[in-house]
């Protein structure tokens, strides 16, 4: 498991260096972006080294035991000094920001190379790359070198949540919120790695053992980091993303509104703009989608203006009766009559019947009431959907209803 975790954060680091690579190559000053790549960078090389197969073969090739242990754990202390970097550039005026970046840059320096040393002190003979953490913590100078990296891992990641979590609230752009709240959560998660090392050290002083919650270390550790990751880069793709799901909604809407469409539009042609030449070149329109939806509703509504004058109050009342004794309520009953009453106006109009003037008051509005356009589109596809699953002979049902009424028979045949 420890394996594929780091596998997946190595993968998660490169695709967002690789994502960011674009704006570094269009903004090479900018020191935000060059500190964020460098992020990116300083994560994958140390989910990478730590894969067990690769720190073998890096132990190999310098001739160091574990020194894949040293250069992974100075990837992670430089690349939280450069996520301080980022915020830091971001917060604060160039002038300032470039006197705290040189005290940072100094920090992390002073920290790998004390990291370095204490590393050198220890010389670890024995090749652990699965659990170099646990075989070592006993020894004293590891236990110095193990809380010098804990208590900087510590601090850094802290200050990347409160600094994260209080600029999201006053930050102007909802994707930026998202990404820095989901950045805060990220690190904060890292926090478990973090206390559960903590707690190794300790442990030796108090005579506990958290042996049994390594896999929640790592799984704290390279999982959080990785949502950090994702955090640093959503602000940039995520309205994209957004964009698309509102294309997949519309173009969604749109077909499952042609039948209504397409039947309103055979009986009333003027109603349309720039009508589709059929059900396949409708279905293959992916250009202005949103644009396309908003002229089919309107078109649509057009349409059931234009069929009042066919609408059978009479049939109307028995139809809403006939479904409220089915058991329908609410929008469900709201969009069968409506998509009834449609069906029943067109086959109206095909006969060339009409209503008095008088009667076409009592037929109503065709549905409830809207505040926004989004809602008034839902509408129409539940209308839409009804209307495409009905019977061929349901108009007919409508029609047959209000006739009995009309004749006292009190009857009311079955609909649909």
């Amino acid at each position: 498991m420890i394996t594929s975790l780091h596998a997946f954060g190595a993968v998660a680091a490169w695709a967002g260096l690789f994502y960011k690579w674009r704006s570094l190559r269009q903004n090479p000053a900018d020191p935000a972006l060059l500190a964020l790549c460098a992020v990116f960078t300083l994560s994958g090389l140390s989910f990478f080294i730590s894969l067990p197969v690769v720190w073998v073969r890096v132990d190999d090739l310098l001739g160091v035991p574990n020194i894949a242990a040293l250069l992974a754990q100075s990837c992670v202390m430089a690349l939280l000094v450069g996520q301080q970097l980022v915020l830091t550039y971001w917060a604060r005026p160039p002038e300032r920001a470039r006197v705290l970046a040189r005290l940072q840059l100094c920090f992390g320096v002073a920290a790998i190379a004390s990291l370095a040393t204490l590393f050198w002190l220890l010389t670890p003979t024995a090749q652990r790359p699965r659990d170099f953490t646990l075989y070592y913590v006993h020894d004293p100078y590891y236990i110095a070198y193990l809380s010098l990296y804990v208590g900087a891992y510590l601090i850094g990641e802290i200050n990347v949540v409160r600094v994260c979590w209080g600029y999201s609230a006053v930050a102007g752009r909802t994707w930026l919120r998202r990404g820095l709240r989901v950045t805060a959560v990220g690190a904060f998660i890292t926090l478990g790695y973090g206390g559960i090392r903590a707690g190794n050290i300790l442990g030796i002083a108090f005579g506990f053992d958290l042996r049994h919650l390594e896999t929640v270390a790592w799984l704290c550790g390279d999982l959080g980091s990785a949502i950090t990751l994702v955090g640093w880069t959503l602000p940039g793709w995520g309205p994209r993303v957004a964009a698309a799901g509102r294309w997949v909604t519309a173009y969604r809407r749109h077909r499952r509104l042609y039948p209504l469409w397409a039947a309103l539009h055979e009986a009333v042609p003027t109603i349309a703009l720039a009508p589709a030449r059929s059900e396949l070149a409708d279905r293959l329109a992916v250009r202005q989608v949103e644009f396309r939806l908003y002229r089919r509703v309107i078109e649509i509504r057009d349409g059931q203006l234009a069929l009042r004058a066919h609408a059978d109050p009479e049939a109307m009342a028995e139809v809403t009766r006939a479904s409220h004794e089915a058991g329908l309520s609410g929008d469900e009953l709201r969009a069968r009559v409506e998509a009834l009453r449609i069906a029943s106006a067109l086959r109206a109009r095909a006969r060339g019947r009409t209503v008095a003037d008088a009667d076409r008051a009592r037929v109503g509005a065709e549905g409830p009431a809207f505040t926004d356009l989004a809602a008034e589109t839902a509408w129409l596809v539940r209308v839409a959907v009804v209307f495409a699953a009905l019977p061929a002979d349901a108009s007919e049902q409508a029609d047959g209803a209000a006739r009995a009424a009309a004749s006292g028979d009190g009857r009311v045949p079955e609909v649909g």
